[in-house]
């Protein structure tokens, strides 16, 4: 039998599946996906069950993050932060509480239904503090300089241009501002052919790095004092080369 030839996955297709995919779990978070979806995932990588009991349940049924940052993100009341990938706004809900009274947060996602959600929820909650953009990690549209921390929940694998994300972070940073985000790294390279399955790319597997290339990627960047706070494994991807990492970095 001769073998399919692998099809090219190009950056655009990528982000445009990534949209679909992930807006699909906004809309109908019971649906049959290929990776963990909802407040159960949620609660094995860390979050609480009293904390998770409090919130609305909107804010939990459509989570797909790579792990738990909360523990590792000190945020200061009046703070501005961004929070890329935010989905449905579980992390950002507990951001927006940390900034206030004079604090900000920003959410980006790429997808419109998870805006949408984040927005409804942010709203039902009397979150006011809250900002939405829609629009990709490698195209932030905000100033230079103007936020102080920007924090992600395994968006760098779903980005097919991830040096380009990392620029953008950078840029947005204030001087000596700082970045803690978890992340799927990788234990060693994987299979082409894993990598040119966007089904795999849904998984946080296909578009993830090494972990010593992705550290070396945020030091090309512009970051200093990169450090992984955390290393273990979940069942976000369910592949054996994958770690969930949480790294922590500041602007040069």
């Amino acid at each position: 039998m001769i073998a399919k030839p692998l099809v090219k996955l190009t950056e655009k297709k990528i982000k445009t599946a990534v949209a679909k995919r992930y807006g699909e779990v906004a809309t109908n978070p019971d649906g049959d996906f290929n990776f963990p979806v909802g407040r159960e995932f949620a609660e094995s990588v860390g979050y609480s069950q009293e904390l998770l009991e409090k919130l609305t349940p909107s804010l939990s049924e459509s989570f797909t993050g790579a792990g738990n940052p909360q523990p590792y993100v000190d945020i200061k009341p009046g703070e501005t932060v961004l929070d890329i990938g935010c989905g449905a706004g579980l992390d950002l809900y507990l951001y927006a509480k940390a900034t206030v009274p004079a604090g900000k947060v920003y959410g980006l996602d790429i997808s419109k239904e998870m805006i949408a959600k984040a927005k409804r929820n942010m709203e039902e909650l009397s979150i006011g503090n809250a900002v939405f953009l829609c629009a990709p990690a490698d195209k932030i549209p905000l100033p230079d300089e103007s936020v102080d921390i920007v924090t992600a929940n395994g968006i760098y694998n779903l980005s097919p241009d991830k040096s380009a994300v990392m620029r953008e972070v950078v840029r947005v940073l204030r001087r000596g501002g700082r970045t803690i985000f978890a992340e799927i790294v990788l234990k060693a390279p994987l299979p082409e052919e894993i990598c040119r399955d966007i089904n795999n790319w849904f998984r946080c597997i296909g578009g993830a790095l090494p972990h010593n290339d992705f550290l070396r990627e945020l030091e090309k960047a512009g970051f200093r004092e990169i450090e992984t706070l955390w290393t273990g494994r979940n069942a976000r991807t369910g592949h054996e080369l994958s770690l969930c990492a949480v790294i922590k970095a500041k602007k040069k």
